[in-house]
């Protein structure tokens, strides 16, 4: 009977650990909450989301003890105009960021990028996006942060970039106007990590990159895949289980 019950306990934790394992690292399941990415996703949709695609990560935590992050290799890169699900990056002036918090947006721009809105257009290098309907306001230009681009610094631009240098990982501070990164006199930062550019795809009723920033590559979980479930206040959407995103 004992070795019963240790043999029942054996496999019930390891199928709970392959279960975390799955949720993780390899496919996840969310609901959309809002009408920020309509008509491609509506409110009350629940999306399967690929998280091994872009190189899955294990978590930063267990059971709120914080935990080394390790990344697998990655099938493919980010591209334009894929619908991915991240951690929110924080609010404007926010340095430390709860990461708990999943957004679903389509990506405009990758890192190295100038994406603009102009006469109501989307463009991203010059080029015209063709996932969005007409913005009502102005947007950018902006480039979009890239690993080992530079910076340049000075006292009113340092002020500019502090909040990003400091989610970075560093220190910054201005004296005389001199500025300190780390400690160290310098006129230039090198960004250590990439960005990417967030739109809703319903843009004029959507808080995304216009309003927080870009989107870390660390913070990104996964690629939106297809809508297993939906339901709204009259029932379920038949017509939606099933769907692909695109």
């Amino acid at each position: 009977m004992w070795r019963t019950a240790k043999d029942l306990l054996i496999v019930l934790f390891a199928t709970l650990l392959f279960a975390a394992g799955l949720k993780s690292c390899i496919i996840d399941a969310y609901k959309i909450p809002s009408a920020s990415m309509q008509p491609a996703l509506l409110p009350g949709d629940f999306l399967l989301v690929n998280k091994f695609i872009y190189g899955a990560r294990t978590p930063h935590k267990f059971l709120y003890i914080p935990l080394p992050v390790v990344q697998f290799p990655a099938l493919q890169s980010v591209q334009r105009g894929q619908v991915l699900v991240f951690e929110f990056p924080g609010e404007p002036e926010e340095t430390i960021v709860i990461r708990n918090l999943f957004m679903v947006k389509r990506c405009v721009g990758l890192p190295g990028d100038t994406v603009s809105i102009t006469g109501g257009t989307v463009t991203v290098n010059g080029a015209r996006s063709g996932f969005f309907p007409a913005a009502d306001r102005e947007f950018g230009p902006v480039v979009v942060p890239a690993k080992g681009m530079v910076l340049p610094l000075d006292a009113s631009s340092a002020a500019l970039h502090r909040v990003f240098i400091l989610r970075e990982g560093s220190t910054v501070e201005t004296k005389e106007g001199k500025v300190f990164i780390d400690g160290a006199e310098t006129d230039s930062y090198t960004v250590k990590r990439d960005y990417y550019f967030v739109l809703g795809d319903n843009i004029n009723n959507s808080a995304d990159s216009r309003s927080w920033g870009f989107v870390p590559d660390e913070h990104i979980v996964g690629k939106a895949m297809l809508v297993y479930w939906s339901r709204d206040e009259h029932g379920i959407r038949w017509d939606r289980i099933g769907s692909i995103i695109h």
